[in-house]
């Protein structure tokens, strides 16, 4: 019977428990009571090694007005100065906090404290900020609760509380009392452990650069690229080693308790420095890939390739531009939607301004797609001649038979009439033979045919269709028409055949006795004396 009545008992105590606990939290929903229980619930956890515990402690802080980049740290660091300063101060009893409230401020402290600034007025508040946002510590709290922790940090901890510790405490009980000393914004400790981060992020800085820089090279050997200049090989390790040393610059900083106004510095700094180091990164890989590309397209027969691999290296470093400048524009806190919504609106204007560019840039899109020549090839565009030097995306160059370097923009490269010599089946050559007029009709026959032999007998020489004929009668010389087509893959080896051919020609007409004709002219001299002599001896006959 008395174990019934004590189970009983016992129920019963546990429902008035669980009924007061639902009380309490229906009491301090949405007041400073609550913002208080759920800072110091949070806070517990915390110290009793729950990590993320202090991330929903720090939501009780109002850290709208610290900067972007420090926003979580800095709000990190006043929660634990906060709750330093609560266990130094007093047990807090929840249930003496209001949960209703007129007033949109609510003080736990204000006093006048002597700090190392001074006397100043602190306070330690929990502010209503709207519907959404609730009551939250304020932000004058947030401001000066490092103040208010200095001037009790030399107290201990209040009796039945857990005093927050962690290994930045313990090393601070090593240090001597002048480290805490301010020196020109920080205090002499911060100084000190910012030379010892810049030291040793040098240190790391090496290691990336050149053990990083190892396997890359490595990497690329097995790519078979070994173009790389020593020049190029620096600018490429050279992103890494900044990178290492912004990566490790950010992560340290934040551990030696900077106020936010040269956390925020610092975190942006070295955000904007591994942001440029990513960039540039970028732009030096892209040259890396090319060249991987130019090796593919010299081993391979189609010489469509010679005009991509430019331009997908050209595509590529303006894409990488591009992205780097809006990377970069974010990481120095520009407003780049702002920017990148004008350039939206200016879009217009700009596209009017830059239609010759534009027009380039589809020009060199229609070299891409149809193709009509390669990189090599003999061309005349719109009278200008030469060999295609380079394809790029506003222009083509072309290397003229004098050696100068034409540049032709893209766009005028869709309407114009391009005749591409370089992809001739075959070479013609065309000339006109004259021999002299005393040659007798048979040898000039035999000399035609012999000539259609030597065609005949040529393999580079297209045996469907020539033409070798006596064709005119010129003023000084009989012309023989010789029409033929050479089999030559460049103009060089056209050359070379041609003059073997000629030379064929000139043997051919020395050996059969063939006077190949010069212009001349016959100067017919009349004797005045004669004529009078010759009238005189018809009179007198």
């Amino acid at each position: 019977m008395n174990l019934k009545l004590i189970k009983r008992m016992l129920t019963i105590n546990l429902a008035l428990m669980l009924l007061t606990s639902t009380q309490l939290f229906a009491e301090i929903s949405n007041s400073p009571r609550k913002t208080m229980f759920t800072f110091l619930k949070e806070m517990k956890a915390f110290k009793n090694g729950e990590d993320t515990a202090i991330d929903r402690a720090r939501e009780q802080l109002f850290l709208d007005h610290l900067h972007k980049e420090s926003r979580l740290e800095s709000g990190s660091l006043a929660a634990k100065h906060l709750i330093n300063t609560l266990d130094r101060i007093e047990k807090v009893d929840v249930l003496k906090i209001p949960t209703k409230l007129e007033a949109k401020k609510w003080f736990y402290k204000k006093e006048i404290i002597n700090t190392s600034e001074g006397q100043q007025e602190l306070e330690i508040a929990i502010e209503n900020y709207g519907e959404k946002r609730g009551w939250l510590f304020s932000k004058e709290t947030v401001n000066q609760i490092a103040l208010y922790y200095d001037s009790v940090k030399n107290k201990k901890v209040v009796s039945g509380v857990k005093e927050l510790k962690d290994w930045k405490a313990s090393i601070k009980t090593y240090m001597p009392d002048w480290t805490g000393n301010r020196s020109f914004i920080l205090m002499n400790g911060q100084w000190i452990s910012i030379f010892f981060i810049f030291f040793f992020g040098l240190i790391i800085e090496r290691f990336a650069r050149f053990y990083l820089a190892s396997l890359v090279f490595k990497q690329l050997k097995k790519l078979h690229i070994h173009a790389l200049s020593e020049k190029k090989e620096k600018q490429l390790t050279f992103p890494f080693g900044m990178m290492a040393l912004a990566g490790f610059f950010s992560i340290a900083i934040q551990n030696i308790e900077l106020n936010d106004e040269a956390l925020s510095i610092c975190l942006r700094g070295a955000r904007i420095a591994f942001t440029i180091a990513c960039v540039f990164l970028a732009h030096q890989l892209v040259d890396v890939i090319a060249l991987y590309f130019e090796k593919i397209a010299q081993e391979s027969d189609n010489k469509f390739d010679d005009i991509l691999v430019p331009l997908i290296k050209k595509s590529g470093k303006f894409l990488v531009i591009a992205i780097g400048t809006v990377a970069i524009g974010d990481s120095l806190a520009l407003d780049m939607k702002g920017i990148l919504t004008g350039l939206g609106i200016g879009g217009l204007a700009f596209a009017l301004a830059a239609k010759d560019t534009l027009g380039n840039v589809f020009g060199s899109l229609t070299v891409l797609l149809d193709r009509p020549f390669r990189i090599g090839d003999w061309v005349n565009i719109g009278g200008i001649e030469g060999t295609v030097e380079e394809v790029g995306l506003r222009s083509t160059r072309i290397r003229t038979s004098y050696d100068s370097l034409i540049t032709i923009p893209n766009g005028t490269l869709t309407n114009a009439h391009v005749d591409n010599y370089g992809q001739r089946r075959y070479r013609r050559f065309r000339t006109t033979i004259g021999v002299q007029y005393d040659t007798a009709p048979d040898t000039l026959n035999n000399f035609c045919e012999a000539i259609r032999e030597i065609v005949k007998s040529t393999p580079h020489i297209r045996q469907d269709f020539y033409q070798v004929y006596f064709n005119s009668m010129g003023d000084f010389s009989l012309n023989i028409l010789i029409n033929i087509f050479l089999l030559a893959e460049s103009k060089t080896i056209e050359l070379q055949q041609t003059h073997d051919f000629l030379m064929e020609i000139l043997k051919l007409g020395e050996k059969m006795g063939v006077e190949f004709a010069f212009p001349t002219q016959t100067l017919h001299v009349f004797d005045e004396l004669k004529r009078q002599q010759g009238q005189e001896l018809s009179q007198l006959s």
